[in-house]
């Protein structure tokens, strides 16, 4: 039997086609209808709720940016919570409401709560992000409520090995890890670093530093930007192979058993987990 339309590997390049580019069009609850920026898009649905990923980005000839690549605009996020990755340029982020402001570089990793209006002054000459938007139809009982601002270069004195249960193969072990958020504005979103290879804990984890391990995303579909090293992404039903390197954007649906493959000595990723229910 075909798998669902909702059973595909997402994928996503930082550098895509020029023709993948468009102008970011959204409605700001104060100010209307805005562009500003282009986008190209990752991933476009998921499994729940409204899930979508890519890049952004800014500079002297984009929509709604002054001549110098410089950029002024109100943002509230109103597509759902969207964690971002900062990849090229400087920005400060003033939370409206509060004044409080926040500089972000390549590296910052900002989440944004849903409907908390931002006030970005982006500086020249070119700024890009990459961004997941995660959007469920049940709301948390206490959400965010303040931009987080984190890095992918923070190193916790404890990370977590990461244990799991697959359905078919059991009790796992894959890497470690460390969260970021264990809570959005809507059903269940988690975000954090995750990263494997040699003397980090695994299952089946070879001299090399590889790690391979079965996976059908049992909190969720998992949303992912590749910090460091390569990845191949196996189906179970067909055997099609996905390779991904550092930069790249991946999305992996809940229960599509596939097979993960983080390629010694090292990789390292960032992971937004989503889900419509808590």
């Amino acid at each position: 039997m075909a798998q669902p339309a909702t059973h595909v590997i997402h994928s996503g390049k930082q550098v895509p086609a020029p023709g993948d580019w468009t102008p970011f069009e959204w409605t700001e609850p104060s100010l209307g209808k805005q562009t500003h920026g282009e986008v190209s898009i990752a991933r476009a649905f998921g499994t729940s709720g409204n899930l979508s990923s890519g890049f952004w980005r800014t500079g002297p000839t984009s929509p709604g940016a002054k001549a110098d690549g410089s950029h002024s605009l109100t943002y509230s996020s109103p597509l759902g919570d969207e964690t971002a990755v900062v990849l090229d340029g400087t920005a400060t982020l003033t939370v409206v409401a509060t004044g409080k402001s926040y500089t972000i570089a390549p590296g910052s990793v900002v989440s944004s709560p849903k409907n908390l209006e931002v006030k970005w002054e982006i500086a020249s000459p070119f700024f890009k992000k990459y961004w997941c938007i995660w959007d469920g139809t049940e709301a948390t009982a206490s959400p965010p409520t303040d931009l987080l601002i984190t890095n992918i270069n923070d190193n916790p004195e404890k990370w977590d090995d990461y244990h799991f249960t697959e359905p078919k193969e059991g009790p796992q072990v894959a890497g470690e890890l460390y969260f970021i958020r264990s809570g959005g504005s809507s059903g269940t979103m988690l975000s954090g670093v995750w990263r494997s290879g040699k003397g980090i804990a695994g299952t089946n984890v070879d001299e090399n530093g590889t790690l391979t391990t079965p996976y059908t995303g049992v909190l969720g579909d998992e949303t992912i930007l590749l910090l460091e090293g390569e990845v191949d992404v196996i189906e179970t039903e067909t055997q099609k192979k996905h390779s991904f390197r550092a930069g790249d954007a991946i999305g992996l649906t809940a229960g599509m058993h596939i097979t993960w493959i983080s390629k010694g000595p090292y990789t390292k990723k960032l992971w937004v987990i989503t889900k419509d229910v808590v």
